[in-house]
């Protein structure tokens, strides 16, 4: 498949694995990186418009924060950085968690701003692209920003079908399909239950597996 080309390209989130395929995938004259944890602070400087944006960070360091302060770092902070960035013209990509279940509710702090964030570039955002990824494989390893006893956990549950896995490699071959077909898939607002309540990372995810 021949590479498209972006002028300038800026990833929000600064996953090693996505910068790597991103650089394989796509021609390019420049390519800037954010730090999710940094995006404020970028909305701050000079105005500049990109032809692509990436999507695909996340907050993981304030579970036990207000929910308020949660929303913004991982909802609305990357949405005002977004708007201030592209023209009608920008490709926006964005990767949002799978859905577990058909219920548009959840216990889980992560699915909500996850889900939101894509439900509010969708609508806002005419020319954006939105792929519902699963656990992120890379050469058959799982990766994802947990800690050891985590990781182990989820490869167990990988290994007996409990939850789903993608091959980061397959990821990009999807959405280059989606590039070329212009296929956008509608996402759904969610609401959420009982997210004023701090956590852990760990708990959340058990919410999450357990209730959605």
């Amino acid at each position: 498949m021949k590479k498209k080309k972006y002028n300038k390209i800026v990833i929000l989130g600064q996953s090693q694995k996505f910068i790597k395929e991103i650089k394989k995938n796509y021609k390019y004259d420049s390519l800037s990186i954010i730090p999710w944890r940094q995006i404020e602070s970028y909305s701050y400087k000079k105005k500049e418009i990109y032809n692509l944006i990436f999507l695909a960070g996340f907050n993981f360091g304030i579970y036990t924060k207000g929910l308020t302060f949660f929303n913004q770092k991982n909802i609305y902070e990357p949405l005002k950085l977004i708007e201030k960035i592209s023209n009608k013209k920008t490709l926006i990509i964005y990767i949002n968690t799978q859905k577990m279940n058909d219920r548009n509710y959840t216990f889980s702090r992560y699915r909500y701003a996850k889900q939101k964030l894509g439900y509010l570039i969708y609508r806002k955002f005419k020319n954006s692209l939105i792929f519902d990824s699963d656990l992120i494989k890379v050469t058959n390893y799982i990766s994802i920003n947990s800690n050891v006893f985590s990781r182990f956990i989820f490869h167990i549950f990988s290994m007996f079908n409990l939850i789903k896995t993608i091959d980061i490699k397959k990821i990009f071959f999807e959405i280059n399909n989606m590039i070329i077909l212009k296929k956008r898939l509608k996402q759904r607002n969610i609401r959420g239950f009982l997210l004023n309540i701090s956590r852990t990372q760990l708990i959340d995810r058990i919410l999450r597996l357990i209730l959605g």
